[in-house]
Parts: C-alpha cells; sequence; structure tokens
C-alpha cells in the first residue's frame, strides 16, 4: 500500500479478483464486482433462445386476450337485452321476505338447517365433510394417479358431490314460502 502523502495514511489500491490493479472507480465511487465466475451454472447447461420459436406477448397474446375480452363482453350484452332480468323491489328492513334464501352455494347448507339441528347441520356435518376430505388421500392409500385405480377416493368424492347438488338445488328452486315444498314452474309471488 502507498502513503498518501498529503494525509499520511496509506491509500486504497482497487484489487481485482484475479490479480493485478483496477482502474480506479470513476461513476460509481465506492462499488466494485466482486467477481465474475467463469464456466456453467451449478444446475447445468445454459439454455440457448432460438428466435424463432418465441412468441411475443404484444401483439400476440394480448389482442387474443382482447377479443376474447369483447366476444365475452358481447356475449353478456346481448343476453341482458333478450332476456329480462327485473329486480325486486326496493329492500326494506323492517320486513323480511319469505322465503328468505341464502346465496346458491349456502342453498345446502340452508336445506340441511331445515331437516337437522343447527348444531348438526351448521357445525357437524359441514366439519365432517371437511375433515372427510382432508382424510381422504390418507384412508385411500393407492399408488396410482388414475381415477379408474382409485375406487374409493371418486366414489366418496363423487356421493358428496351427488348429495351437495341435490340438496343445492332442491334448497334453491325448490322451496317456497315457510320454506314449503314448491314446484319451480308454480306461480307464488307476493305470499306471505
Amino acid at each position: 500500500m502507498a502513503d498518501d502523502t498529503a494525509s499520511g495514511t496509506p491509500a486504497e489500491t482497487p484489487v481485482s479478483i484475479r490479480g493485478g490493479t483496477d482502474p480506479a472507480p470513476s461513476n460509481n465511487e465506492g462499488k466494485r464486482v466482486l467477481g465474475v465466475v467463469p464456466g456453467t451454472p451449478i444446475a447445468g447447461e445454459r439454455k440457448e433462445i432460438d428466435r424463432d420459436d418465441t412468441v411475443m406477448v404484444w401483439p400476440h397474446l394480448l389482442v387474443r386476450h382482447a377479443v376474447a375480452a369483447g366476444a365475452i363482453l358481447l356475449v353478456v350484452m346481448v343476453l341482458g337485452v333478450l332476456f329480462d332480468a327485473p329486480l325486486n323491489n326496493v329492500a326494506n328492513p323492517q320486513v323480511t321476505p319469505n322465503p328468505e334464501k341464502a346465496p346458491w352455494y349456502f342453498a345446502a347448507l340452508q336445506e340441511l338447517l331445515f331437516h337437522f339441528h343447527p348444531l348438526v347441520a351448521g357445525i357437524l356435518v359441514p366439519g365432517t365433510i371437511v375433515i372427510g376430505l382432508v382424510a381422504l388421500p390418507y384412508i385411500d392409500r393407492c399408488g396410482f394417479i388414475k381415477p379408474r385405480h382409485r375406487k374409493v377416493a371418486v366414489n366418496v368424492f363423487t356421493t358428496f358431490m351427488i348429495i351437495w347438488i341435490i340438496l343445492t338445488l332442491v334448497g334453491f328452486m325448490f322451496r317456497g314460502p315457510n320454506w314449503a315444498w314448491v314446484w319451480p314452474w308454480e306461480e307464488w309471488h307476493g305470499v306471505v
């Protein structure tokens, strides 16, 4: 190290990893490159990009997405014009409509609440379903991946889905005032 004559302290000389001295940093004061290691990466050979196989995001991908979004918007607008979907009266917080139905994704649970005690229908049945679906891979220890070899898992899940879809359809389409059975084609508007 050489002495700095003005301050009497040794002056630092940049040293590269490969040996020798690097020129003093010009625009990046105080910043140095730790090193560049030549050779191949640990994970394997570098993949050379073939420009003939690449597809650019713009315009190829984004134009397709824009066309698909426009087509879906057009279909929804045409359906909105062709089919009348009137709204009900303004909601009155003092009067609960009869029947008060849950959204379609909770209609099966509401149907269960009609038939069973709330503890059973609201906690035990959904809890058993969730725990059973989590435990299903541990119960069906089959080493195969294809569904035709996974008889237990396929049968349990299919049975669950059929029961849940039936309960959803009954709760959503076949229940009228006071949760009585009503056929979907019967009119019961305004019955309280």
